[in-house]
């Protein structure tokens, strides 16, 4: 250790290897000051902690760590202070400061520098280089030449010294700067302290940049107002304009009582925050929410019968049983004003016209419609919204509706329910559930608004493809409304009167005369589309209309006709061959069973085959676990009914064995109505009995050989009609689905209602 005179410094940080000049004006410093010059040695300087302190506790009131300088140069000012210019040598832990008769005296040790890999060495010099030239360059306050002088010094240490001396940060941060001895800690102080400089450099700059633009030589009076102008500018419109703004808004939304308590309680919060803090935005926005939302508005209902009845005739052909509904609760809604909205679901597979429909409910209701599209929502904030505890939330899917119709009684449409999913984020279709259930969304409660607001008057109508596919708590709390397929006569109806007018106006004819015959239009119906509902056949109309526009245009004519010979010009050749009355032909292991899809119904083949084996039965096609049922099921039954089914070959089961395939493999296909139609297809391979292929049939099978009932009797028989069958196998439990099938379907239809699988033996095999 060893001993030199020291002064105390106030608020000033000397780092070594820097020449800078220090004014000496205590008395006792002076003193120390003159002693150093008679003896010529060196000084040690250390920043005091209190800057306003004049006389410091010399134990704890210095910094630990200080620096060794040399004296250059002194002058006497005249205010009886000195200047002294000094060159700091190196830095030094300062052990003890003791006052003599007239002066201050350090005990010190040197600070040997720590040793720092040649790798960390030349990333940190070139990042600090690189960061202090763009300061540099920013600030404009540093003389350039100090960046010539850096490039050129090697020594790690005096290059950090160099460039924390020119740091415009307080003299405390300057001290943890030098009193850190890890090289790799203090480069990285400096890079953060640069970093910070830059930013408010190029903040300055900005603003100065903005007042200059404003202001000429007339106006300089007027700096500073244009300054605190040009920040306000920054940082985005003033607070207090702002929350005037929101109060504003609050007072003409009429909010209830409790809800205008909460949202002026929020306005006061917001009141006291930054006016641009992340808080702040959100309780911003939830200010706007509450002031947005129809609290009491609500649209006046049309409760005219006759001009309801003309607005569905207009917009849709046939669906009687929908249109009866809709003005059964337009009718009581009449009687009873204060009725609560009605919750439907329009089933049906696409294409059928649930979505307009719905749009022309609110028109013959004279309420406002919007849509909300549920296909693939799998987050249960989608629908309840997301709490108010970070930057983005907002409100779910149904308040989001609520606010852009602007009335509490609209018709929202919740389009595709049957194709909600659920994951790790939660069961939307459960949230769902307080959405729909009239005793509950008087106070639906949205994480978002944290409040009650009332969904009663809403009139919800759901659409869906597949009700399997719906929760059945959420069927239960909804009025299913089926819609079926169209039947050709019923397309053809449309066709004239909505889509092909409609089509000609999309695409510009509406000032040219196009004549389509009834049977060109069954062509297209029966050789171009094979759909339950009509969005194909509106394509097949645009398809041909952009083709005869082409005519149009280089042929000059204004009028067309288009007839079933001329069809193949404009669409190309048929894609399906047109349905005819299947022949009454035969055939070993195939079945026609009946099925029931999104899509609508159609028929489905089951193909089967015996092999070499030991009585095993083998299946194909993408099946799901009931329909496997039941074919194990349907196979146990034949095997244990040997004698009542006329089965000669008993050995079949131990040399032979069962092969069933259901073709269109990329299909899933699941249920347990193909049960009577997979028993036809074991009991012909395994008997060698032909199948008359222009009979198809449905219906579950049980191990006694009963026929149990199924569902969508109606898509399935329109669905074997449309592939030309005209005989079909039912359960005699569902005799009284026929009522719904349409009259120019059944007219060409001949149905078998059965009981028991010995009564379809007897209708399917050949005799």
């Amino acid at each position: 250790m060893s001993k030199l005179p020291f002064i105390p410094t106030r608020d000033m940080v000397i780092f070594p290897g820097v020449i800078t000049p220090l004014y000496v004006g205590r008395t006792i410093s002076i003193a120390t000051l003159e002693k150093a010059m008679e003896k010529k040695s060196k000084i040690v300087l250390g920043m005091q902690k209190n800057p306003f302190e004049e006389a410091p506790n010399l134990k704890t009131g210095i910094h630990q760590i200080g620096v060794i300088a040399n004296i250059l140069q002194v002058v006497k000012m005249s205010n009886n202070t000195i200047k002294v210019l000094i060159e700091a040598e190196k830095k030094v832990e300062i052990v003890q400061v003791e006052k003599t008769k007239d002066e201050f005296v350090a005990t010190y040790k040197t600070i040997k520098s720590p040793k720092i890999t040649e790798l960390k060495f030349d990333a940190l010099s070139r990042k600090i280089i690189k960061l202090f030239e763009k300061f540099v360059n920013i600030n404009g306050k540093i003389p350039a030449e100090i960046l010539i002088t850096l490039k050129s010094i090697k020594d790690l240490e005096t290059k950090l010294n160099i460039v924390s001396s020119h740091l415009m940060v307080t003299s405390e941060d300057k001290q943890e700067i030098l009193s850190e001895l890890d090289f790799e800690k203090k480069g990285f102080l400096i890079v953060d302290a640069l970093t910070k400089e830059i930013e408010i450099s190029n903040l300055e700059k900005k603003i100065d940049d903005k007042v200059k633009d404003k202001i000429n030589t007339s106006q300089k009076t007027y700096f500073l107002k244009e300054k605190i102008n040009a920040i306000k500018d920054e940082l985005g419109e003033d607070p207090e304009d702002d929350l005037k703004e929101l109060e504003d808004l609050l007072k003409k939304a009429k909010l209830p009582k409790e809800v205008a308590k909460k949202a002026n309680s929020e306005l006061k919060k917001l009141s006291k925050m930054q006016p641009f803090s992340a808080e702040g935005t959100v309780t911003r926005n939830y200010i706007e929410t509450i002031a947005s939302l129809p609290w009491k508005k609500e649209s006046k209902d049309i409760l005219d019968l006759k001009y309801s009845t003309e607005i569905l005739e207009r917009d849709h052909y046939g669906l009687k049983e929908i249109k009866e509904r809709i003005l059964d609760h337009l009718a009581v809604k009449q009687l009873n004003p204060n009725m609560h909205g009605g919750i439907l679901c329009f089933s049906g597979p696409p294409g059928v016209g649930k979505t307009s429909l719905a749009k022309s409910v609110a028109e013959a209701m004279g309420r406002k419609f919007i849509r909300i599209s549920l296909g693939g929502v799998r987050d249960e904030s989608e629908i309840r919204g997301h709490r108010r505890t970070y930057i983005g939330s907002m409100p779910g899917k149904i308040l989001k509706a609520m606010k852009d119709a602007g009335t509490l009684n609209p018709v929202i449409l919740l389009d595709e329910i049957d194709k909600m999913s659920n994951d790790y984020k939660g069961d939307p279709a459960s949230a769902m559930l307080e959405v729909l259930d009239p005793e509950q969304n008087k106070n639906f409660e949205d994480h978002y608004l944290d409040m009650p607001f009332d969904l009663s008057k809403v009139f919800f109508i759901a659409t869906a493809n597949d009700l399997r596919q719906i929760s059945r708590p959420l069927r239960d709390r909804m009025e299913i409304v089926d819609i079926s397929s169209y039947t050709e006569f019923e397309k053809l109806h449309i066709a004239k009167r909505y889509l092909i007018s409609q089509s000609q106006i999309e695409n510009g004819f509406a000032k040219h005369k196009i004549e389509i015959t009834d049977n060109t239009i069954l062509k297209i119906i029966d050789g171009y589309t094979r759909e339950a509902g009509v969005r194909n056949l509106k394509r097949e109309f645009n398809t041909m209309f952009r083709k005869i526009a082409r005519e149009i245009l280089e042929k000059d004519r204004k009028k067309i006709i288009i007839t079933e010979k001329s069809l193949e010009k404009y669409l190309g050749k048929p894609k399906f061959k047109p349905e005819k009355m299947r022949e009454k032909i035969t055939k070993v292991g195939i079945v026609n069973g009946l099925a029931w899809t999104a899509v609508g119904g159609t028929t489905l083949e089951v193909q089967g085959v015996s092999l070499a084996g030991k009585g095993k039965l083998e299946l194909t096609g993408t099946l799901g676990a009931v329909m496997k049922e039941s074919a194990v099921v349907a196979y146990t039954y034949v095997k244990s009914h040997v004698k009542e089914l006329k089965i000669k070959n008993i050995d079949f089961f131990e040399k032979q064995d069962v092969h069933l395939h259901f073709p269109e493999g990329a299909t899933p296909k699941d249920g347990p109505s193909a049960g009577i139609a997979i028993t036809t297809a074991i009991l012909s391979v395994i008997t060698g009995r032909e199948i008359r292929q222009d009979m198809a049939m449905t219906g579950e099978v049980t191990m006694t050989g009963e026929v149990l009932a199924i569902g969508g009797v109606k898509e399935k028989v329109i669905g074997g009609h449309r592939v030309g069958i005209r005989e079909i196998i039912l359960p005699d439990s569902n005799e009284s689905d026929i009522d719904d099938i349409p009259e120019e379907v059944m007219k060409d239809m001949k149905i078998h209602f059965v009981s028991k699988y010995t009564e379809v033996e007897k209708l399917i095999f050949k005799k």
